[in-house]
């Protein structure tokens, strides 16, 4: 028989799967590219994932 506390514990953690992926989701590109960049990407390999430039890649992460 399951808990009431491991139900409980089940139930916040299929509430909270919606809203990490809502809260990822509103990331705006110049967010995700300067996370890129702090786990060390270069800007070729984040201009790959983009299909762009690195020149435009650099712009949008100051823009």
């Amino acid at each position: 028989m399951t808990s009431f506390t491991c139900v409980m514990a089940w139930l916040c953690a299929l509430l909270m799967v919606p809203l990490m992926l809502f809260i990822w989701a509103l990331d705006t590109k110049r967010t995700i590219i300067n996370r890129y960049r702090s786990y060390r990407w270069s800007w070729r390999k984040i201009a790959d994932i983009y299909g762009v430039s690195p020149t435009t890649v650099r712009r949008w992460s100051m823009a």
